[in-house]
């Protein structure tokens, strides 16, 4: 792994997942189709870093459908045709037993799964709706899920294994916010997006409840660029989709979108 790659990294779980990838790319060089976990947003930047120093593969991420969140880093050798790249995932509805059942939330879904011993690493992104939820999954772990998914919360559920044509997809729209922020920093995208005061946003970041990229920081100042993603506790999850310009008096119109 070359000094340009740890220098992307910032502690040492970094370090240790983009030399995992290094010695997938590597794999790749081989000859060998391979791919990583299912990776979160900073995680992907640095497979993308990693992807990009070798010219003679090929990749893309894949996470089962376009606007997946959670994504796998797909390598091939060169001469490999892109569409044949397979992801190895597989899609599971969960459906409570209960058809009045509709307090169920995406940490429910989440707990369940992992309290099966599962990594989070191993599922992608869980879509969840009023009366099920959808999950992408490695392939290994279907029959494995099917079998042992049975509660979600005080709910039974059942697992069951369905076509990429059944995933429903999430028909909820994002909030969309025009608004002026005096900078781009990260107080300041969060207040605006939040409604709250700076000093507000301030607390929340300091004391560890705000992730950029997927990534906890507690750095109010640190900048805010087009497409990052922030995840709030308590608050959502934030996007800034676009710069529109600058004002004669210096302030930012920018585009956000919350969900």
């Amino acid at each position: 792994m070359n000094q340009y790659l740890i220098n992307l990294t910032v502690n040492a779980e970094e370090r240790y997942l983009v030399a995992r990838l290094d010695e997938l790319a590597q794999k790749a060089l081989q000859g060998i189709s391979v791919r990583s976990d299912f990776l979160d947003l900073r995680q992907q930047t640095l497979g993308e870093a990693v992807a990009v120093q070798y010219a003679d593969i090929i990749w893309k991420m894949d996470g089962g459908f376009d606007a997946a969140e959670r994504k796998r880093l797909l390598l091939a050798p060169v001469w490999e045709v892109e569409e044949a790249m397979d992801n190895h995932i597989e899609y599971l509805q969960i459906k409570p037993t209960d058809k009045n059942e509709n307090t169920l939330g995406h940490r429910d879904y989440l707990g369940a799964i992992m309290n099966l011993g599962i990594r989070r690493e191993k599922f992608g992104d869980i879509l969840v709706h009023e009366r099920d939820a959808f999950v992408l999954v490695d392939k290994s772990l279907t029959d494995y899920l099917c079998q042992q998914l049975e509660r979600v919360g005080h709910s039974k559920v059942i697992t069951e294994r369905i076509s990429r044509e059944d995933l429903r997809l999430p028909e909820s729209e994002p909030l969309t916010i025009n608004c002026t922020i005096p900078s781009l920093r990260l107080d300041a995208v969060l207040a605006a997006a939040c409604k709250i005061s700076r000093s507000e946003a301030t607390a929340l970041i300091e004391s560890g409840r705000v992730q950029l990229n997927h990534q906890v920081t507690e750095k109010i100042a640190v900048p805010v660029k087009v497409d990052d993603l922030l995840s709030v506790r308590g608050q959502g999850r934030i996007r800034l989709d676009e710069v529109l310009g600058v004002s004669k008096k210096g302030r930012y119109r920018v585009r956000i979108s919350k969900w």
